[in-house]
């Protein structure tokens, strides 16, 4: 039924996460042992579909704001049979509010808001857990800014390779660029 998920959102233009970061994630979530996972950006539950599976102890807090979306994502884990594993929350991300902590929070939501979404979940996560952030290169775009004709996706890009250059900068994190892996990935590490 995943494959279906996946075929589906491709079709109808969902943003889901790319292959290779997909596998990069999942490697990621198995090799450290990750359970408390908060997902920013749930779309139709691919990837917290993907990740709930690798292990019957993981638990996905997953946002959503899209209604569309949302009662999609709500079939889809239920098909899956992850419902007791995966919490979808329909609303705006800047509308949840919890005390709980995580060891990862995945992001694949508003680019624009990255650097907005890193300070609200700063404190709920946990001492060396990890953040990751999908779409660092946003199509390849990322290294050919000036020739972007819409002015609107520009302004976006441009977004993107500032939080990439102040986030460098940023001595609460290791940081670690993956440009070469799905649309590109920015893993932090809370020192």
């Amino acid at each position: 039924m995943i494959e279906e998920i996946k075929n589906k959102a491709l079709k109808e233009d969902v943003p889901i996460i790319k292959d290779g970061g997909l596998i990069f994630l999942l490697d990621f979530i198995k090799e450290h042992n990750i359970k408390n996972i908060l997902e920013l950006g749930t779309a139709v539950g691919y990837s917290a579909i993907n990740m709930a599976r690798l292990n019957p102890d993981i638990h996905i807090d997953t946002l959503e704001k899209n209604e569309d979306m949302y009662n999609q994502a709500i079939i889809n884990i239920k098909g899956e049979g992850l419902d007791n594993q995966i919490d979808v929350h329909f609303m705006p991300i800047e509308e949840y509010k919890t005390d709980k902590i995580y060891d990862f929070i995945f992001v694949d939501a508003a680019k624009a808001q990255y650097p907005k979404y890193l300070e609200m979940f700063i404190d709920n996560l946990a001492k060396d857990g990890y953040v990751l952030f999908d779409n660092m290169v946003f199509h390849n775009m990322i290294y050919h800014i000036d020739e972007i004709k819409s002015k609107s996706t520009r302004n976006l890009v441009k977004k993107i390779a500032n939080f990439r250059e102040t986030i460098t900068k940023d001595s609460r994190f290791d940081i670690m660029f993956y440009d070469n892996v799905g649309d590109g990935l920015l893993l932090l590490r809370r020192r």
